[in-house]
């Protein structure tokens, strides 16, 4: 069962109803039920490996925490490491690892989903046990709602034990705030998955099923179009998964944080899936080092923690490439950051005469390098979208020897139409607007939206119910990230 598909959203408001109906001290339990029929019902049997590895998880947090030498717990914790490293590469690189090697051998696995994902949280959970900054949970049940709370084991957010668990034990009363607050943010997760993702993904799959066959200037489109039909997409089930746990009483946290406004590739990393790459420096990163042990480690722990990360999305070599090349670009933007601000500061006192021609030179500068950044994630992300490396080097090559602006009139001929390309690229322009003003406030859409004026507030939402009707028939394809 997932987000956008009809059970669900006509299951979940009494799904809600009973969670307040429940005795307090027993909601957890109701909670543990519905996540488990939630998986199963998308997951099917692979319920008895969840229940299964949450017990393996319950068991190796208590014999860390009672372990008594600093060498045995980390032993048990790198044991536990190890049993869920396995349990990712049997599912979901042993095939890949046999191509690699040259094997006739393949076992076709099915991937249990959000194998990427419940794995990772019991490892923050048994390394945040070692190292004493939370207590192993006494109930198992709890635990067990931890590892598989429905409206993140898909696809995150990456919950930590300290945030969450302590919320399956809080009184948790019937609240009109959190009620309204989950279904505007409902609302626009489904917004932004249904009507900007569905338009734009139907755009990226013509355009990228036989990339020889369309213009340069498509291609770039497809290619600038995945980027932010991904975010739509993934942003958009983030915010139903805030927006349900919100109407149950329980806050996630937030995923993304507008990282189209980025300013440097290091940064975009840090706003863009905020849980996994906050795991990465919590877990991998800083373990490793960090920047604690001179520059040129630091560049090497930053290319490592990003090779991972690429492999960690997915069993192929596109997702390994697109890894490494996050973590050059990374890499060289930080080397050149002195020497690009030393230049910038010549050419801004050579030609800025007046405070106001400063602030407008910074204003174009900002704009430009946020330009960049997204162009320079773009590429990256056309080795993310392709099955194979043969075909994004094939889409990036049509990119730079086709390209022509005087084809801009074949987008035409992407999949959409005259109407429906027009009415995404509004909307695409609707959400950076949006975010761009939640941007400057600190704070996420949803919540901005919340604060403008009644009458335009209520625009907005009917506006948006409306696309969301509308395009519900667009596309029945999942969210990207419940197949990491």
């Amino acid at each position: 069962m997932v987000f956008n598909s009809i059970p669900f959203i006509m299951l979940f408001p009494l799904a809600a109803l009973i969670f307040y109906l429940v005795p307090v001290k027993f909601r957890y339990i109701w909670l543990l039920l519905l996540s488990y029929a939630f998986y199963f019902a998308g997951a099917g049997t692979f319920v008895i490996l969840l229940a299964a590895y949450s017990i393996i998880t319950y068991i190796a947090a208590h014999a860390v925490s009672v372990a008594d030498q600093k060498k045995l717990r980390k032993a048990l914790l790198a044991l536990f490491a190890v049993i869920s490293v396995l349990l990712l590469f049997v599912f979901k690189y042993l095939d890949f690892t046999l191509s690699l090697v040259g094997s006739p051998l393949r076992f076709s696995l099915v991937m249990p989903l959000g194998i990427s994902f419940f794995t990772f949280t019991a490892v923050s959970y048994i390394a945040d046990v070692y190292h004493r900054r939370i207590e192993p949970e006494a109930n198992i049940l709890k635990l067990a709602l931890y590892l598989s709370f429905f409206p993140s084991i898909l696809s995150g957010p990456i919950n930590r034990a300290g945030d969450l668990i302590p919320q399956f034990s809080g009184e948790k009363f019937p609240s009109l705030e959190n009620i309204k607050t989950g279904m505007q943010k409902m609302l626009w997760g489904y917004f932004l998955k249904l009507a900007v993702a569905g338009r734009l993904a139907i755009a990226v799959d013509n355009v990228y099923s036989d990339p020889g066959s369309h213009s340069g200037f498509s291609v770039a489109f497809a290619a600038a179009a995945y980027l932010f039909m991904l975010y739509c997409d993934f942003e958009g089930y983030s915010q139903i998964a805030v927006g349900c746990s919100s109407i149950l009483g329980i806050k996630l946290k937030e995923n993304f944080r507008q990282p189209f406004f980025s300013l440097s590739m290091s940064e975009i990393w840090r706003r863009w899936h905020v849980s996994l790459s906050s795991w990465f420096r919590d877990y991998i990163y800083i373990p490793l080092g960090g920047s604690r042990r001179g520059v040129v480690r630091k560049y090497v722990n930053i290319f490592i923690v990003l090779a991972i990360s690429g492999i960690w999305h997915g069993a192929n070599m596109t997702f390994v490439i697109w890894g490494v090349l996050n973590g050059i670009f990374i890499i060289a933007g930080q080397m050149l950051l002195p020497y690009r601000e030393r230049a910038t500061a010549k050419l801004k006192n050579r030609i800025c005469r007046t405070g106001k021609g400063m602030v407008i030179f910074d204003a174009v500068r900002n704009t430009l390098r946020r330009v960049g950044v997204y162009m320079l994630s773009a590429l990256t992300f056309v080795f993310f979208a392709n099955d194979s490396v043969s075909s994004a080097i094939s889409a990036v090559s049509a990119v730079f020897r086709r390209f022509s602006f005087s084809d801009a009139g074949d987008l035409t001929s992407v999949g959409l139409g005259r109407f429906n390309l027009c009415l995404a690229l509004f909307m695409a322009v609707f959400v950076l607007a949006s975010d761009l003003a939640a941007y400057r406030r600190d704070t996420d859409t949803p919540s901005l939206i919340k604060r403008i004026p009644a009458v335009w507030r209520w625009i907005i939402y009917y506006a948006l119910i409306t696309a969301v009707l509308f395009s519900a028939n667009l596309t029945g394809r999942e969210f990207i990230y419940s197949k990491m």
